[in-house]
């Protein structure tokens, strides 16, 4: 689908809509390795990818690897850290402020 953009871009926008994790491993994955990316989403490509195979391999369905894969999501598209990645002693401490 293209889509006319609104922005200062004048190329106007491809999307494609991914319904199934196949259309990630057999169109999406394969494109972007052939024609790999030029910006810093490249990285962010690398990253996506490696998660992915995490959980084609299952290692989403244990709370390691979803650690594992919060881990890696967290270094994409410039995101802060999440609150998943904290640990449970942080979590439960109370804040100064509430101590006083």
């Amino acid at each position: 689908m293209v889509n006319r953009r609104h922005d200062d871009h004048r190329e106007p926008l491809a999307r494609y809509s991914v319904k199934r994790r196949n259309d990630l491993n057999e169109t999406i994955v394969p494109f972007f390795e052939a024609h790999p990316l030029v910006t810093a989403k490249a990285n962010d490509f690398h990253a996506f990818r490696r998660a992915l195979g995490l959980v084609n391999a299952g290692r989403h369905l244990e709370f390691e690897g979803l650690v594992e894969i919060a881990q890696i999501t967290e270094t994409m598209n410039r995101r802060q850290r999440s609150r998943f990645l904290e640990s449970s002693e942080a979590i439960r401490r109370p804040s100064r402020s509430a101590s006083r």
